[in-house]
C-alpha cells in the first residue's frame, strides 16, 4: 500500500499569510491538494500541519484523511516530512507538497504505477528536464530521513541512492509549479 504525506506545516512566510487557506479557483490551496490524491492506489493520506494548525482545521474539510500536528515545524522541513513517515503504514510513501496545486491525478497514479511495477528506493517525476514533485519513497529509505536535520528534504539523502532512482518524465507542468508568493496565482 502506498501512504501519501502532505507537508502542509509552513509558516509561509514568502507568501505573507496562511498560504493553504488561499482560495484558488474558488478552494483553498490545500483542497486542491487533496483533491489530487483521491485514488484507489493510495491507501491513506496523511496531512502534517503545523503553523497555524487549528486555523487550517477550521477551515478544511478533512474526510478520511489524518491529520498530524508537527510541533517542531519551525525546525524545517525535515521535522514535518518526519512527522508523517511516524505515521505511514504503507510500504512506500508518496510525498506531496501542499502548495503544489495544479499535479494531475493521473500524473501521480503514473509515478504509483511506476512504484509498484519496478520497486525503486525513489521515484521522481521530471517535467522539461527538471526535477519535480510529489516523490515516492520506499520504506528501506525511512530510517535514513530520520536522521535529516533542518530546511531540507528528500534531495538530502538523493546522492546516496543515485542509482535506485527511477526518474519518470512526465507532460505535466504541474509537478514544477508551486505557489511561494502571491505573485504566483497571478493569471491562474
Amino acid at each position: 500500500m502506498i501512504s501519501a504525506i502532505v507537508l502542509a506545516a509552513g509558516e509561509a512566510k514568502r507568501f505573507g499569510e496562511a498560504k493553504q487557506l488561499v482560495k484558488v479557483r474558488g478552494k483553498a490551496l490545500l483542497e486542491h491538494v487533496l483533491n489530487q490524491l483521491r485514488s484507489p492506489k493510495i491507501g491513506e493520506v496523511i496531512v502534517v500541519l503545523g503553523a497555524r494548525a487549528d486555523e487550517i482545521q477550521k477551515q478544511v474539510k478533512f474526510g478520511s484523511e489524518r491529520v498530524v500536528v508537527n510541533a517542531d515545524h519551525a525546525l524545517g522541513m525535515s521535522t514535518s516530512i518526519q512527522a508523517g513517515l511516524r505515521a505511514v503504514s504503507g510500504n512506500a510513501a508518496l510525498v506531496v507538497l501542499a502548495d503544489q496545486p495544479f499535479v494531475r491525478p493521473e500524473t501521480i497514479d503514473q509515478l504509483i504505477d511506476v512504484y509498484e511495477r519496478r520497486r525503486p528506493k525513489i521515484v521522481i517525476p521530471t517535467f522539461a528536464g527538471k526535477r519535480g514533485n510529489p516523490v515516492v519513497i520506499d520504506r528501506s529509505l525511512f530510517d535514513a530521513m530520520m536522521k535529516i536535520r533542518g530546511d531540507v528534504g528528500f534531495r538530502a539523502i538523493f546522492g546516496d541512492y543515485a542509482g535506485e532512482i527511477v526518474s519518470v518524465p512526465v507532460s505535466d507542468r504541474g509537478v514544477v509549479t508551486d505557489i511561494d508568493t502571491a505573485d504566483d496565482l497571478e493569471g491562474i
